[in-house]
């Protein structure tokens, strides 16, 4: 199975200046410290086309640097992060990354406007036609709706059909279940699955809640500090966590499961 994406030691940090604080006496105890952030330090991990590789950890863990990184949004300080063939991305807020005033249609078809995909734009309807039926939305009932007319689920699924259309080999998803309820949930993780399976991706799936890791990944690496610290198959890391943040994310999955039991 070749490689959808190659992380070998990647390394980020970000410098945070000083600043003053507000007032018109400016003393040297008025100053904020200036300080160096590693948010990520020296992580490496691969995933194959048809894998669902499943990067989990609390919020400033280095998750989202990485995905940014893979993207070429932000440049690393030293190490590799290469992604094998046209990425899909798709960030976690499905309210603020679609547009507003434009519909269904012609916001899932943007990107074939755009770079490599720009001379593909002529037979767009087909392409956003197959891209929608990738997330189980119907072309010809959502083709000329506007953001405002869907639910978050809604909004989700066209974000990654958005992110799909054209010849995508791989996809990373940042946090795309944290704004959407329990039920809209687990089809974004069947849809996930069936991408995997069916269409050969290699998908990274950005989270910090393991029960919906674990109902859709092949491997999971947990995350602290900008450092993995531990990695394996889902029934070994949700069923023996070795270290004592793994067991927090474990822990939190089960109260939440129990709290929708109950209500």
């Amino acid at each position: 199975m070749s490689c959808g994406i190659i992380v070998r030691d990647l390394k980020k940090s970000f410098y945070t200046g000083g600043a003053w604080s507000p007032g018109f006496m400016r003393s040297p105890n008025t100053v904020r410290a200036a300080k160096t952030v590693e948010a990520v330090r020296g992580v490496s991990f691969e995933l194959g086309h048809g894998d669902v590789f499943g990067l989990i950890g609390p919020s400033g863990c280095g998750k989202t640097t990485i995905a940014k990184t893979l993207a070429r949004l932000i440049t690393p300080d030293s190490g590799t992060a290469e992604v094998r063939g046209r990425l899909g991305f798709v960030s976690q807020d499905p309210y603020s990354s679609l547009s507003p005033v434009l519909r269904v249609s012609s916001i899932v078809a943007e990107p074939l406007f755009f770079g490599r995909l720009a001379g593909r734009s002529g037979d767009c309807s087909g392409l956003v036609r197959r891209a929608l039926a990738q997330v189980r939305l119907d072309y010809d009932v959502y083709k000329d709706r506007l953001p405002s007319e869907l639910s978050g689920g809604e909004r989700q699924r066209v974000a990654i059909a958005r992110a799909l259309i054209g010849d995508v080999g791989v996809l990373i998803l940042d946090e795309p279940a944290s704004m959407v309820d329990y039920d809209v949930k687990l089809e974004i993780t069947d849809i996930l699955r069936q991408l995997a399976k069916n269409h050969d991706y290699a998908i990274l799936l950005i989270s910090h809640d393991i029960g919906f890791v674990r109902d859709v990944c092949t491997y999971i690496a947990v995350m602290e500090s900008g450092q993995i610290i531990e990695e394996g198959a889902p029934t070994e890391i949700c069923e023996s966590p070795q270290h004592e943040q793994t067991r927090k994310l474990v822990l939190a999955s089960l109260d939440l499961k129990a709290y929708l039991a109950e209500t």
